[in-house]
Formats: structure tokens, C-alpha cells, sequence
């Protein structure tokens, strides 16, 4: 039985500026969190791990102001081989990944790729946009309205601090198990990080 992970993440990037950024690698993730849902979206287990930067190992002031997270919290994360591979198992055989808009998937595996972590991602690579969704059920289908607004409009008790990944995890969570899922679930959408990955290997 399939399961659904919905996941969040949260990254930082140079504090230095652009001029110092990593080719292919302009976010590092410091913190991963995700809700598992069953087909009754009911929540079964849930996964997060803060995670000790490597490639900027600086907290950017911005990120650090946006998340709350601090430079001695980040001290004491994992590193993020071990997280990723937590991660992948916890994830299990038979699921789905579903994200509020389409970014987080292509930062995992751009973090992924840095430190050569084989992830055996289907191709085409499909997941749920659960902010795409969101907007076709009660929206009119084009507008991307931030996670917050969305909980609002919903009127969803706001219990939890956003911008921290399991918090936000959760709140797409509560948001999905409100959608008229048999009306939108043939509206996948396709990873272009993965596509663009292999077209560009050489045959």
C-alpha cells in the first residue's frame, strides 16, 4: 500500500553572497522534516533531523531570522550522509513525495548528488505540488498562495512556528486531508531536476 511522504526543508546558502556559492549547489540543508501518511492520509510517522552544514557552514542572518534556527542548533546537527540515508529508508518501498511547491525536491537531490548519494528515484520522477492542488480545490487553480495563507483561509489552528520543516510538513499534511483528493489526483507533477540530470549525461 502506497503511502504518502510530505516533506519539508529548510536550507541555508553563503553568507559570503553569490560570489561564493558552490556551482550546483547554491542551498545546503540544514533541516529535514516530513510527515508519512496512509491512504486514509491519516499520519503514521513522522521524521525530523536538523543538520550540521559543511559547504556553508556560516548560518546566513536571513535564514537564521526566517527559520529561528541558530548557529549553536546547527552545531549540533547531524551531518547529511547520515540524515539522507535515515531519510531514504525511513521513507520505505511504495510512496510518494508531496511538497508545497516544487523547490524542496530539487535541493534533496541536488544535496543528494554533492556527497554522490544514489537514490533510486523513478523516472519520470512524479510527485504531488501540494500548493498546485491546494489552489485547484479552492482556488482558481493558478494562484501559489504561501503556506500560511492557505492555513489561514482553511482556518487551521496555528499551533506551530512556521518555517521549521516538520512544523511546516505538518501543516501541508492537514491541508492535503482537506482536498477532494479523487479530483485532483491525476494532477501529478513531474521533477525536471531529475530530466535535466540524465539528458545531460553523456551517451
Amino acid at each position: 500500500m502506497m503511502n504518502y511522504i510530505v516533506l519539508d526543508l529548510e536550507w541555508n546558502q553563503s553568507a559570503k553572497g553569490k560570489k561564493y556559492t558552490l556551482p550546483g549547489m547554491p542551498f545546503e540543508i540544514i533541516q529535514m522534516g516530513a510527515v508519512k501518511l496512509d491512504n486514509k492520509f491519516d499520519v503514521i510517522d513522522e521524521f525530523d533531523r536538523l543538520v550540521c552544514p559543511q559547504v556553508y557552514p556560516v548560518l546566513h542572518s536571513v535564514c537564521g531570522e526566517v527559520t529561528g534556527i541558530t548557529q549553536e542548533m546547527l552545531a549540533d546537527g547531524e551531518h547529511f550522509v547520515d540524515t539522507a540515508l535515515d531519510f531514504l529508508e525511513w521513507c520505505g518501498q511504495d510512496y510518494i513525495f508531496c511538497t508545497w511547491g516544487s523547490t524542496d525536491l530539487v535541493e534533496l537531490q541536488r544535496n543528494l548528488n554533492h556527497y554522490a548519494i544514489e537514490a533510486e528515484f523513478p523516472m519520470p520522477f512524479l510527485f504531488y505540488d501540494v500548493q498546485k492542488l491546494y489552489s485547484l480545490c479552492f482556488l482558481n487553480g493558478k494562484e501559489r498562495p504561501a503556506l500560511q495563507t492557505a492555513i489561514e483561509q482553511r482556518g487551521i489552528a496555528e499551533k506551530e512556528q512556521y518555517h521549521m520543516a516538520l512544523s511546516d510538513a505538518r501543516y501541508t499534511a492537514q491541508l492535503m486531508k482537506l482536498l477532494d483528493f479523487e479530483k485532483v489526483r491525476a494532477f501529478y507533477s513531474i521533477d525536471t531536476y531529475l530530466s535535466l540530470i540524465h539528458i545531460s549525461e553523456p551517451t
